[in-house]
């Protein structure tokens, strides 16, 4: 009873966070920055696969991202995908692609401001280091999205190899089991990616931060919002008779501005969980004997 009472308080702790801090506004800003760094990212992805010889791997990376969207979302931006993804290729590296990543670490900045204000803007770091830190993000998010991809591709044939030199194991398990693997392959790539954007832009004088509460609010409220929206769309057929044809882009923006919505109450609740750990730490170090 005394730890559901904790977390609750903690919760309560998150939420009043959330409204002190105007998350609302914040999250508003943060699905519009999403939306303009968007583009920009795709445009980094593949020129980079195409640079590093994996364009392949990058197409299939940006067919994941759009396999997580309502189809009503991917349907809206898919045909500016396939024209960026036709007029781009690997020498664009060497020009404007400087400018893409930093437009798209205007996302990164907007998650980032999110999280200064929910740990206190008393632990940001300078302006130019912040800046730097996100243009980082991006490029190593390109890299780790290739590789993640490369891992997906690289498992058939493995299983292909090892049964080629071990023709006595059980085939058909090994490929059931794999299987099974791919089918929880997508939520962990988006739990794991969820995390590191969590874990790379809290405040560093925040200490022994929580990430892992966060991660997981901010999971769900993705996964119920691609669900609910595609659902909802499938029933509201009137939708495009209210905004006419800027009905996609206001559908993409409603996606944006939900997922935002959760990824700010995610990193309150980061916040509210580490502030309850760093007050029972310093309890405890305040009753031990050998620190007084």
């Amino acid at each position: 009873m005394d730890s559901i009472k904790k977390h609750l308080k903690i919760w309560q702790r998150a939420i009043s966070l959330f409204i002190q801090n105007d998350a609302l506004s914040e999250a508003g800003n943060m699905a519009f920055l999403t939306m303009l760094s968007l583009f920009p990212f795709v445009i980094f992805l593949v020129a980079l696969s195409g640079f590093l010889g994996q364009t392949e791997r990058g197409l299939e990376a940006i067919t994941f991202m759009l396999s997580v969207l309502p189809p009503e979302v991917g349907t809206v931006i898919s045909g500016p995908i396939k024209g960026i993804i036709k007029s781009t290729g690997p020498e664009i590296l060497t020009s404007s692609i400087l400018f893409a990543i930093w437009t798209a670490a205007a996302g990164v900045e907007a998650a980032r401001n999110v999280l200064i204000k929910a740990f206190g803007k008393e632990l940001a770091r300078p302006i130019w280091i912040r800046r730097a830190e996100s243009l980082g993000v991006v490029v190593f998010s390109g890299l780790a999205v290739i590789a993640a991809m490369s891992t997906l591709v690289l498992g058939p044939p493995l299983i292909k190899a090892f049964t080629n030199l071990f023709p006595d194991t059980y085939t058909s398990e090994i490929n059931q089991i794999w299987g099974y693997l791919r089918l929880l392959i997508s939520p962990a790539l988006l739990t794991l990616g969820l995390y590191s954007i969590y874990f790379a832009l809290t405040p560093r004088k925040a200490g022994k931060a929580m990430r892992l509460p966060g991660t997981i609010l901010a999971m769900v409220v993705l996964l119920a919002t691609a669900k609910g929206l595609s659902v909802y769309l499938k029933y509201a057929d009137n939708y495009d008779v209210t905004y006419g044809s800027l009905a996609g882009v206001v559908i993409m923006q409603l996606f944006c501005f939900l997922v935002s919505i959760g990824f700010v109450l995610g990193a309150e609740l980061n916040a509210a969980y580490t502030y309850d750990k760093q007050a029972a730490d310093n309890s405890i170090g305040a009753d031990d004997p050998e620190t007084v």
